[in-house]
C-alpha cells in the first residue's frame, strides 16, 4: 500500500509539474477563401494522432485582430508535443502547407508556455485574449492566483481563465498573455460590467498587486475546429 500511495503521488507530482506550450501561426486569409482552409486543415487533421496532451485549433480571429483573420495553434507538454512521430511524413506536411499558403495574404507565428490553466465549460467556445508586458512576473502569478481563488465560484465559476508567457517571436513585444473565455461577444461584455460594479474591492486588489503591467492589445478569439 505505502508503495503505491508513493507512485500516485510521483504521479500527481508530474502532472503539477508538466507544462504546456504552444505555436500560433495568425494569418490573413483571402476574402472568401476561409471555407476552404478549413477543408485543407479537415483533411490534414482529421485523422492525427497526437501525443498525450497534445493537439491543434483551428480559431478565428474576430475584435482587436486587426488584418489576421485566422490562428493555428499547436499545443502539448513542453519537449514531447505535436503528432506521433510516424502519424505524418515530411511530404505531406509539406504539400499540406504550399495548399495553405496560396490563401494565405500574410502571416505571423509566435511561441509560449501556459503558466496557468483553469478550464470553463463547453459553451464558452469564445476567448478574450490580453496581449501584455508584465513587469514583475512573481506579483502577477501571485494576484492572478488570488482573484480567481476569490471569483472562481461567481464569475469565474464556468469560464476559462489562463495566463502565460510569450517566449519567441513576442507578438507586439508583449511578455505575456492573459485569457477569459465566454459565449460571445455580449457575455464577455457583461463580464466586465459585473467585475467594475460588483467586485470592485476585488478587481482593485487585483491591479494593486500585480504589480506594473503595461496592456498593448486584446483580441476576440472563435474556437473553429479543435483536434487532439
Amino acid at each position: 500500500m505505502k508503495k503505491l500511495l508513493y507512485l500516485f503521488i510521483l504521479l500527481i507530482s508530474a502532472c503539477i509539474s508538466a507544462q504546456n506550450a504552444f505555436s500560433a501561426i495568425e494569418i490573413q486569409v483571402e476574402r472568401g477563401q476561409e471555407v476552404a482552409v478549413a477543408k485543407l486543415v479537415d483533411d490534414y487533421m482529421k485523422d492525427a494522432k497526437f501525443k498525450e496532451g497534445s493537439g491543434f485549433n483551428l480559431e478565428r480571429l474576430r475584435q482587436g485582430s486587426g488584418d489576421y483573420t485566422h490562428r493555428f495553434v499547436f499545443y502539448g507538454p513542453i519537449g514531447n508535443r505535436g503528432r506521433v512521430n510516424s502519424d505524418v511524413n515530411k511530404f505531406e506536411r509539406d504539400a499540406f502547407w504550399t495548399k495553405v499558403r496560396q490563401y494565405i495574404k500574410k502571416s505571423r507565428g509566435y511561441s509560449g508556455r501556459v503558466i496557468d490553466w483553469k478550464q470553463g465549460n463547453d459553451k464558452q467556445d469564445n476567448f478574450l485574449v490580453y496581449f501584455v508586458k508584465v513587469k514583475d512576473p512573481t506579483s502577477y502569478a501571485k494576484a492572478h492566483k488570488t482573484i480567481l481563488k476569490k471569483l472562481g465560484n461567481s464569475e469565474f465559476k464556468n469560464r476559462t481563465v489562463a495566463f502565460g508567457t510569450f517566449d519567441v517571436g513576442r507578438p507586439d513585444n508583449a511578455t505575456h498573455w492573459i485569457g477569459l473565455s465566454g459565449e460571445g461577444t455580449d457575455d464577455l461584455l457583461m463580464m466586465h460590467k459585473n467585475l467594475q460594479e460588483k467586485y470592485v474591492k476585488e478587481l482593485t486588489e487585483y491591479f494593486t498587486n500585480r504589480g506594473e503591467v503595461i496592456d498593448l492589445k486584446d483580441m476576440r478569439i472563435e474556437g473553429v475546429a479543435q483536434y487532439n
